[in-house]
């Protein structure tokens, strides 16, 4: 079992939305000309996934409170979701990534590309959480921002049960990264992408 790597976000959907509306956001999507994924073939040969930007509407979940979800698909390493109080973007990559920053040499065009698309999604700031095997941070996806709580209320309830959140990558240590005793949270407010 790993721990992948969500984002949560403040972009969420207004609920006056239209097709037009989505159109419009995969169009700008597409204008970002993200790099594709990739998989392994025949003989360990890699091939580049196929395909491009998509949109599929949920309608209403009166169980969970949603006007409707949107969930922007495609072969690339982020697919964002937009609910009617909160953003959640999928990725392909483990949450250790964010602690792992100074040797990736990628990393910078990965956040750039985040900012981008939360941009395009009409939010500004966003907290790295994890799913399975992840003592608390898996709380808050699966327990609330999988549920339509609000990115505000979770942001804040994060803050008053682990503190305020880390907001420069070079203070997170990987040496002391543990998932079963996760003590911190980082927020990304692009602050110098703006």
């Amino acid at each position: 079992m790993s721990t992948s790597l969500y984002i949560i976000t403040n972009s969420k959907l207004k609920g006056d939305e239209t097709s037009a509306d989505f159109d419009n956001i995969l169009s700008q999507l597409k204008e970002l000309n993200l790099c594709k994924t990739f998989y392994e073939g025949p003989k360990g040969q890699l091939i580049q996934e196929i395909g491009d930007w998509s949109y599929e509407i949920e309608e209403d979940n009166e169980e969970l409170e949603i006007i409707y979800n949107v969930s922007f698909n495609g072969p690339f390493s982020c697919t964002p979701n937009l609910y009617s109080n909160i953003g959640i973007i999928w990725t392909i990559y483990k949450y250790r990534l964010i602690y792992e920053t100074q040797e990736i040499y990628w990393f910078d065009e990965f956040r750039r590309e985040v900012f981008e698309i939360v941009k395009i999604m009409g939010g500004s700031e966003i907290i790295y959480v994890a799913d399975n095997a992840c003592d608390k941070l898996s709380g808050y996806l699966e327990g609330m921002a999988f549920n339509n709580i609000s990115y505000e209320e979770i942001k804040e309830t994060m803050i008053k049960e682990i503190g305020q959140p880390v907001k420069k990558y070079d203070q997170l240590d990987y040496h002391k990264l543990s998932y079963k005793n996760i003590n911190e949270f980082f927020l990304d407010d692009f602050s110098d992408l703006k």
